[in-house]
């Protein structure tokens, strides 16, 4: 109280607490209801990213597996095989309930698989085949016609209509199997197929003569039917070559058209009878069905198939014939898994990188939101306002916006793709879009009126910059060393080096750091680069220039669009390289895996190599030439015995094809010419092999031993990425003492697909084409996956390109429309109002995709070989780097979005007029 006892007003304003205000929510929001549409729609936008692109990569994974799966063929095929137990006693003896013994031991078997194991594979179909025997009688304009009889069975007989005729019936009785004379022809009715039939020119009753090449076994086939399959795309009947249609292969001496007879259950006795004993086997095969499996079950199906295998080698007691078991299946589903964990971190380094970039453009769209409401939040923190509540309701505003715009992303994603929502891709969103807006609002408001006080004095003044200083260097120190460790984490380990099943947020996050760090550094010199720009342009005379570099100083210290743009230049540099290293790489990949334009397998054949020669004098070969692969043949030497692939090539026309190729040189071919003293062939090991150059070695093939010795080191283009041994022709047949017959020719040129088109000796031969190749490697969905994936980053960041210029340039329209309207008072006319927009808009975009494309460039070069892109392109080394022209997009759109802007700009100021700016100074 004062002395005449009124009480004194402390204050001469009642200050008030502002609460959270339902109609100043609205209020603002309906004000600025346009930046935050466009903000809702970049938080959809990413929420739609970080939700689709895992459940796409998933899915990719499982296609990717399934096509892998049925590439393969029936190699991934789990067959069972064993033979049947000679009689004891050496007794021939007719199991006339073998059909039915064979069935109960496919159930045995299918009963004994392990739930995890039966679940991804199809009904087992059990064949009971013959040996081939060669067709004596009736005589046949087919080549060198052979049969062979056969038993098949899915849970009963396959489907047949019998056009003429019945099944094949029983054609001895158990007492006369006992007395049949050894070397007899044994009875036996079969049933053929119409196109068999036809081919063999035989009817119901007619009966066919074979034996095999020394007569030592002999048949009688009797024709009891003729049958139409009830569904001839039915995988069983391709278990057994021949059973519905005649199949001719190899070429000229090795030609043979290969028939097969069907076999009932009351025939299948006696053409068992008729073979030597244990000539005949029960296998049984389980095809897995692709659309059962999926990247979860590798680990498991993997080991069970291996769990088959190793079962299948235990001893077996009693001298009883070994089941085996041979299949692909568990190598294809690996390879199938480390393909797509390679995807899997190469789709979660772009998704970081765009992520990361959208959330920047999320912060430069807060930033213009608080920029428009400066007056607005010091006004309302004049007032009483306290930052608590501030913070409160302008969350509420950005909390909504999250919740409208992750909903409606989500959703989408949800509606085109299905699955499970991946929370650490969409956390980072929901925070930074609920967060990050009332965050800088609070702290403009805090520091527009009631903040910290200034340094009183000039020493304070310099300290306090001095911090300020030091804490950006702190930063930037800190993200400079995360981002070396990143990427030295990723050099050193690779993508698929990790074991997990999941990429490795550190290893994912590398790219993106070191475009960070480097964007971060390139903003340190931006502000000198102005400076100096000013200087220059001081001292002209004429006024534009020196306007636009002013200008151009005075807006260059927004950090938020810069490192964005940067980053985004940088990424969309980093996702061209991939996409054109990806597509070069296959185009390696598929000399490496054809060897040439074209090339054909055959039966080995001395033919061929008069093919070869026929082929090299057609339009538009540049060479062709005959050579022999054989898989595991046994070689022995100083680390004990391996089982090999065998190339054997004419080495010095080999190196001359491969010099009118892309494929690398071999120079190491001529090494295998060099004579050694004691006559033995030279040869080149694959580096897998781990012989020294010089060691003694023993090749055991086609029944000889030959002394080899090891001459080099085979290079890539030789060896396929196998263990191989590389030998000249013409010194394995000097070691031999005999021919070799080649059973591959490699053509090359423009006209090599239609030469061996047109010639006929090679209609029944197998043709790969290197075009065709490509087309069936680029059509897999992993291969399709990735790089549409690495497509869309790139659209996606050059949109985010053009928004943050666009935001940027509306955050310093109001200043830079006060400046140049001005300015037009004292005459400054529209070419050079644009010409000044232009000079302040351009420089820093311009830097920021300048040094963005050279960062680009530089991670393309660090981190190209870590991300494995060899298991997309389907090389075993990884590809080079190949850069592209789309990486020079970024700085085009930077400049077309800001000539754009400034027409727009130019275009809003014609309508001023010039007494409203005089009256209010500029709008």
């Amino acid at each position: 109280m004062n002395r005449h006892g009124a009480h004194r007003r402390t204050d001469r304003r009642p200050r008030r607490q502002a609460g959270t205000s339902t109609a100043g929510v609205l209020g603002r929001a309906r004000a600025d209801r346009w930046p935050l549409v466009l903000t809702t729609l970049v938080v959809a936008l990413a929420a739609f990213l970080a939700t689709a692109t895992p459940r796409l990569v998933a899915a990719t994974g499982d296609a990717s597996l399934r096509y892998a799966v049925r590439a393969a063929g029936p190699a991934a095929d789990v067959t069972l095989r064993r033979a049947f137990d000679a009689d004891p006693g050496g007794q021939r003896t007719l199991h006339v309930d073998l059909a039915a013994r064979t069935r109960e031991a496919t159930q045995l078997v299918h009963a004994s698989l392990a739930p995890a194991l039966d679940a991804v594979l199809a009904e087992p179909v059990t064949t009971v085949a013959t040996l081939p025997l060669l067709v004596v009688g009736p005589g046949t304009d087919l080549d060198r016609p052979v049969l062979r009889t056969a038993f098949v069975d899915r849970a009963g007989a396959p489907a047949v209509t019998w056009v003429r005729g019945r099944p094949a019936g029983a054609t001895l009785s158990p007492q006369e199997a006992r007395a049949w004379p050894v070397g007899a022809p044994v009875p036996v009715e079969v049933g053929l197929s119409q196109d068999v039939a036809a081919a063999l020119g035989v009817d119901v009753g007619d009966t066919l003569t074979t034996r095999n090449e020394n007569a030592s076994v002999v048949l009688d086939a009797t024709v009891s039917g003729i049958f139409r399959a009830g569904s001839p795309t039915d995988p069983v009947w391709s278990t057994v070559p021949g059973l519905l249609e005649p199949r001719t292969v190899g070429t000229f001496l090795t030609r043979q058209t290969q028939l097969t007879g069907l076999l009932s259950d009351a025939s299948l006795p006696a053409a068992v009878l008729a073979m030597p004993p244990g000539t005949t086997s029960r296998v049984v095969t389980f095809a897995p069905d692709p659309d059962s499996l999926a990247q979860a079950d590798v680990a498991t199906v993997a080991a069970e198939v291996a769990g088959l295998r190793a079962a299948a080698d235990e001893p077996v007691p009693g001298g009883a014939s070994r089941t085996t078991v041979t299949t692909t299946l568990d190598t294809v589903l690996l390879d199938a898994r480390a393909r797509f964990r390679a995807a899997v971190a190469q789709s979660s380094v772009l998704l970081a990188g765009v992520l990361a970039v959208t959330l920047l453009t999320l912060l430069v769209a807060a930033a213009l939101l608080v920029r428009r409401r400066a007056t607005v939040l010091a006004t309302y923190r004049a007032r009483g306002a306290s930052l608590p509540a501030i913070g409160l309701e302008l969350g509420v505003e950005s909390v909504t916006v999250a919740a409208v715009g992750c909903g409606a992303g989500a959703g989408l994603a949800a509606l085109l793709v299905p699955g499970p929502v991946a929370w650490p891709w969409l956390a980072p969103v929901v925070v930074v879009a609920a967060l990050a807006p009332p965050a800088l609002a609070v702290r403009h408001a805090g520091a527009s009126t009631g903040g910290r006080r200034g340094a009183g004095n000039r020493t304070e003044r310099a300290a306090a910059a001095g911090d300020r200083r030091a804490a950006r260097l702190a930063v930037e120190a800190a993200v400079v060393l995360l981002a070396v460790g990143a990427l030295a984490a990723l050099r050193t380990r690779g993508v698929v080096d990790t074991g997990a099943a999941r990429s490795d947020p550190l290893l994912a996050l590398a790219p993106t750091l070191g475009a960070l760090a480097g964007a971060a550094l390139l903003l340190r010199a931006l502000p000198p680069l102005l400076r100096g720009a000013v200087r220059r342009t001081s001292g002209w005379r004429r006024a534009v220039p020196v306007l636009a570099a002013a200008r151009a100083q005075a807006s260059a210290g927004a950090a938020l669009p810069f490192l964005a743009l940067t980053l985004a230049t940088s990424l969309v540099v980093l996702g061209a390289t991939f996409v054109a290293t990806v597509q070069r790489g296959e185009v390696d990949a598929s000399w490496l895996a054809v060897g040439a334009d074209v090339r054909v397998t055959s039966e080995p054949d001395p033919g061929l190599t008069d093919v070869a020669a026929a082929l090299r004098t057609h339009d538009g070969v540049r060479t062709a030439l005959a050579g022999r692969v054989e898989d595991h043949v046994q070689v022995f030497g100083p680390r004990g015995d391996d089982l090999v692939r065998l190339v054997v090539l004419p080495s010095a026309a080999f190196s001359d094809l491969l010099a009118g190729t892309p494929l690398p040189d071999a120079p190491e071919l001529a090494r295998l010419d060099r004579a050694d003293p004691a006559g033995r062939p030279g040869v080149l090991l694959s580096a897998g092999l781990r012989v020294e150059e010089g060691a003694d070695l023993v090749l055991a093939w086609s029944g000889a031993r030959v002394d080899v010795r090891a001459v080099g080191t085979a290079s890539a283009v030789l060896t396929a990425g196998e263990d191989t041994v590389v030998i000249d022709r013409a010194a394995l047949e000097r070691a031999l003492g005999g021919s070799v017959a080649p059973d591959r020719l490699w053509v090359v040129g423009t006209g090599a697909r239609a030469a061996v088109a047109a010639t006929s000796s090679l209609a029944d031969a197998t043709v790969e084409t290197r075009d065709g190749w490509l087309a069936a490697h680029r059509a897999e969905p992993l291969t399709v996956g990735v790089q549409r994936l690495a497509a869309a980053a790139a659209v996606v960041l050059l949109a985010l390109t053009a928004l943050v210029v666009v935001l940027a340039s509306a955050t310093s329209a109001p200043h830079r429309g006060r400046t140049l309207g001005t300015l037009r008072t004292l005459g400054l006319d529209g070419r050079a109002a644009r010409t000044v927009t232009a000079g302040e808009l351009l420089p820093g975009p311009l830097l920021a995709g300048a040094g963005g494309l050279g960062l680009g460039v530089l991670l393309a070069e660090v981190t190209t070989g870590p991300l494995a892109l060899r298991l997309v392109t389907g090389q075993p080394t990884d590809p080079p780097v190949a850069l592209s022209a789309w990486s020079l997009t970024p700085p085009v759109v930077v400049t077309l979005t800001v000539l754009a802007l400034v027409l727009a700009e130019s275009s809003s100021r014609r309508r001023e007029r010039l007494g409203e700016i005089l009256r209010v100074g500029g709008s």
